[in-house]
Order: structure tokens, then C-alpha cells, then sequence
């Protein structure tokens, strides 16, 4: 008896790993920034050192891209997941969190510079089932 069961891909856009170096940023009251891990023009995800010091959730309105030479400001999101990476070995107290997002009403400048980010930012594409590492 045969128990595989197929999984349906449901996200509208190609999901690329991104490269070394490629950093995500949460704006405009928050001090959440990291290294993106997969992105899309539908959305990324990113991982970032847990900062649960912060007294008071402020609103988060948008996400800023950067990496050595490209930088995307400005796009509005919402959150998908946000979740403690626990497979990560650590030597520190220092705990990793993991947030997916998903970019909302982009304009169209917005989306140029998106696609043009993801043409000079990424590596290879991912398979529909594939999943990376926690890291």
C-alpha cells in the first residue's frame, strides 16, 4: 500500500535562493534584519537573531532589500509565518527566528525593481517541493 502523498504548490511565483549577502529589513520602528533565504516576486523569506528585548510591538509597514550594489525600498507586506528556527546549533543564547512574508500591492516601479533585484540577487531556482535548510 502506496501512503506518498502528493503536495499541491500553491505560491503564483518561482521561488530563487537568494545569494550571500542578500539582507532583508523590516522598517520603519523595527530592528528586524537578516539574511533572505528564498524570495520571489510574490514574496521571501528571511532569517534574523531574535531581538525579544523590544518593550512594544510598533506597526511594521514595509520591507527593504539590500545587497552589495541593489537595494529595493519601501515594499509593503504582510506577514505569512514567523516562527524560532530550533535546528540551529548555537554557542550563544542568542535565539533565530525565521519569517515569511508575502509583498502586498506593489506599483508597478515597485515591481520593476523587484524583478531586476531577483535578476542580479539570486541563484538557482527552487523546486516546486524543495525546502532549504534552517541553516
Amino acid at each position: 500500500m502506496n501512503t506518498t502523498k502528493k503536495t499541491v504548490e500553491r505560491r503564483k511565483h518561482k521561488r530563487y535562493k537568494a545569494k550571500e549577502g542578500a539582507y532583508a529589513a523590516i522598517s520603519p520602528h523595527s530592528r528586524r534584519l537578516g539574511q533572505i533565504i528564498d524570495i520571489s516576486m510574490g514574496g521571501l523569506s528571511f532569517k534574523y537573531i531574535d531581538n525579544s528585548d523590544e518593550q512594544e510591538e510598533k506597526p511594521e509597514r514595509s520591507i527593504f532589500l539590500s545587497s552589495l550594489g541593489y537595494y529595493v525600498g519601501e515594499l509593503p507586506f504582510k506577514t505569512i509565518e514567523d516562527c524560532e528556527i530550533t535546528n540551529y546549533p548555537s554557542f550563544s543564547s542568542m535565539r533565530l527566528r525565521k519569517r515569511r512574508v508575502k509583498f502586498t500591492e506593489l506599483s508597478f516601479k515597485q515591481l520593476f525593481d523587484l524583478d531586476f533585484y531577483l535578476r542580479n540577487n539570486v541563484t538557482e531556482p527552487l523546486d516546486q517541493n524543495q525546502q532549504l535548510p534552517e541553516e
